[in-house]
């Protein structure tokens, strides 16, 4: 049978490095221009997305506590 496991497991390798390759680009425009606000604005938007490029169960969990926090599965 033909399994997307490797192509899942080589995308998202190859995510993780462009993913890098955009934050430090990011980190090194908004240092040159000194766009301080933009950077950390910047800085907290790619914590929250990188969260979800490296451990893409974090999803799944962040979902289910949400759905307990609001009383939503009873």
């Amino acid at each position: 049978m033909f399994s997307f496991q490797g192509v899942y497991e080589l995308l998202s390798g190859e995510l993780k490095w462009w993913f890098l390759t955009g934050f430090l680009i990011g980190t090194a425009i908004f240092c040159i221009k000194r766009a301080w606000l933009g950077f950390f604005i910047f800085l907290i938007g790619t914590i929250f997305i990188g969260g979800f490029v490296i451990r893409p169960e974090v999803v799944l969990t962040m979902s289910e506590r949400f759905a307990d926090l609001l009383n939503m599965g009873k």
